[in-house]
């Protein structure tokens, strides 16, 4: 008799306990994060979350939970919940990165590298990543893209053209562009200072790039030799890097005239320092024919 009231009333605690047991919350509607406080703060545990893209519901609420609402249980009871759309997963940081880099970085977190695009960059080598869309560490569903610009390297700079200007002023236009320069020297028909060439003359390069220019020195000045008296006084004006010009005559006789044939009264005059190319002109008697 003792052992069948003992039994009864064990029923009967069994019964009382899971009639009084709490209420489960109802969470459904919830971010997962306020469904875990809310069912935590009244004595229950929150089982791994089930996720489904299929749920009614706006993405990452509680869709629904089991126990269902209202339900009495037992503190700590799992309480399991289903949360619409995919789960979600943290951007993940893809500075430093190449596209390569980039595509395994995301793909690794179960998320795909979405539009790919370049832009010009002088702090960022070329091929490494510039920014992202989403930023690191924004929270999105799995399986969803992330869009990224990398560094196409300095952005090239067209070659200004600097012919004919003086040194200083083509200085300043190509170190104003973020180019470099040389400078060579040689003698030019152009006015002492002045650029008669360059190289690149045109195109683009990237900033920094030297551009060598070329700076005349003037006309390159010889001296002019002393003729008077010479047959065929020529050969050595072009080697002097003159051009002769003889002018013969025939008659009267002038009078500072040398031997027939010999030549005199020549311009510039002798010892003249004169640009190279410069034409001497000279006399020289001639019989009448």
């Amino acid at each position: 008799m003792k052992r069948l009231i003992t039994a009864v009333a064990i029923a009967l605690c069994g019964l009382m306990l899971t009639a009084c047991g709490t209420a489960v919350p109802d969470v459904t509607g919830m971010s997962l994060e306020d469904a875990t406080s809310e069912l935590t703060s009244a004595g229950f545990v929150v089982g791994e979350a089930v996720y489904d893209e299929e749920a009614d519901g706006a993405q990452w609420t509680v869709s629904t939970q089991e126990p269902a609402p209202g339900k009495r249980a037992g503190e700590g009871s799992v309480v399991q919940l289903t949360i619409v759309g995919p789960p979600p997963v943290e951007v993940p940081d893809l500075s430093g990165l190449d596209q390569g880099g980039a595509a395994a970085a995301v793909e690794a977190v179960g998320l795909t590298l979405g539009e790919v695009t370049q832009s010009y960059d002088a702090s960022i080598p070329v091929s490494i990543l510039l920014s992202q869309e989403p930023s690191a560490g924004v929270v999105v569903g799995k399986g969803s893209s992330v869009a990224a610009v990398f560094s196409k390297g300095p952005e090239p700079v067209t070659v200004p053209s600097v012919l004919g200007m003086a040194e200083t002023a083509a200085r300043e236009t190509l170190e104003g562009v973020g180019l470099g320069l040389t400078v060579a020297q040689e003698h030019d028909s152009a006015a002492k200072g002045t650029v008669i060439g360059q190289d690149p003359a045109e195109g683009s390069v990237l900033p920094g790039s030297i551009v060598a220019i070329t700076v005349s020195k003037g006309p390159e000045l010889v001296t002019v030799p002393n003729i008077y008296g010479m047959l065929d006084p020529d050969d050595l004006l072009r080697s002097r890097g003159l051009v002769p010009k003889g002018i013969a005559i025939h008659g009267p006789i002038e009078p500072d005239a040398a031997d027939i044939g010999q030549a005199y009264r020549q311009s510039p005059k002798a010892g003249s320092q004169v640009p190279r190319g410069t034409t001497v002109t000279y006399h020289f008697w001639w019989e009448a024919s």
